[in-house]
Order: structure tokens, then C-alpha cells, then sequence
């Protein structure tokens, strides 16, 4: 058995198939990275479309069906995206739950803060499709996943 291993016959059959081996998992890797990559993308344009649902001159039905296609894509986050996004995602949506003001000067700090949460979360979508990196591990747990609901 050891002559055979040694033998350059047996690595002239060895060494191709151990490199073909090694760049079919090389590929499956590049090609799971990828896939990953492609779904984020898309709901990521599906979340920058729907903050249009925030916006304060939108129309109501209009807002409210965006405002709620945007709750959808946010816990769709949850099976592939990192959890600074997510944890973004729902600071945004804790500030705009807020509707009733006392002065004219309040809402308008709030809005401030508000446009700030939306940059905020898109600074972190991008920086996560610019990195290409696979999600591998999460610190959120049952008790960090929250519901909201439209109004």
C-alpha cells in the first residue's frame, strides 16, 4: 500500500482529483456567498423603497401598505442579516412610532432625529453589502425580536 502512494502514477491520478475537489468547494462557497449577497440586495431596495412610508406629506393608504411592506422586510432580516442592521432597523422604527407632539419645536427635533435613525440604518445596510460577508453567528436572541404593528 505505501508503494502505491508513493508511486507517481497514483499522483498523477491524486493530485488533479484533490484539486478538484478543493475548487468544487471553493465554488459552492463563492456561490453560497453570492446567492446570500443577492437576497440581501434585494430586500434591502425593498426597505429603501418602502421608507417612503415614512415620509410625513405621503398619503395615508399608501403610506400605511409601505409601512407595513417595510415591517415585513424587517423581520425577513432576521434570517440572513447581520444584527447591527437589525438592531438599526428597529431604533428607526422606536422613533417613528411617535405621532403626537406638544409644540411645533418638538416635532421638529424628533424629525431630526428621525432622518439621523434613517441614516443610521442605511450606513449600515451598506456597509453590510459592501463587506460580502457571510452571517455566521448572531448575539440577538427570542427577546430581541419585536412586533410592530401599522398604523
Amino acid at each position: 500500500m505505501r508503494n502505491i502512494v508513493l508511486s507517481i502514477e497514483f499522483w498523477k491520478f491524486a493530485a488533479p482529483l484533490f484539486g478538484a475537489i478543493i475548487a468544487w468547494f471553493v465554488n459552492e462557497w463563492r456561490k453560497r456567498v453570492w446567492e446570500q449577497y443577492n437576497r440581501k440586495e434585494e430586500s434591502y431596495k425593498e426597505l429603501l423603497k418602502c421608507l417612503e412610508g415614512f415620509q410625513q406629506n405621503f398619503e395615508p393608504v399608501e403610506a400605511r401598505k409601505l409601512r407595513a411592506q417595510f415591517l415585513s422586510e424587517v423581520n425577513k432580516c432576521w434570517l440572513y442579516c447581520p444584527d447591527d442592521v437589525i438592531e438599526k432597523a428597529y431604533q428607526f422604527l422606536e422613533l417613528s412610532k411617535k405621532s403626537s407632539f406638544n409644540n411645533e419645536s418638538e416635532r421638529d427635533i424628533h424629525y431630526e432625529l428621525l432622518d439621523e435613525a434613517v441614516g443610521v440604518f442605511v450606513t449600515a445596510i451598506r456597509q453590510d453589502l459592501l463587506s460580502r460577508k457571510l452571517v455566521r453567528k448572531t448575539e440577538l436572541n427570542e427577546k430581541n425580536f419585536m412586533i410592530y404593528r401599522v398604523r
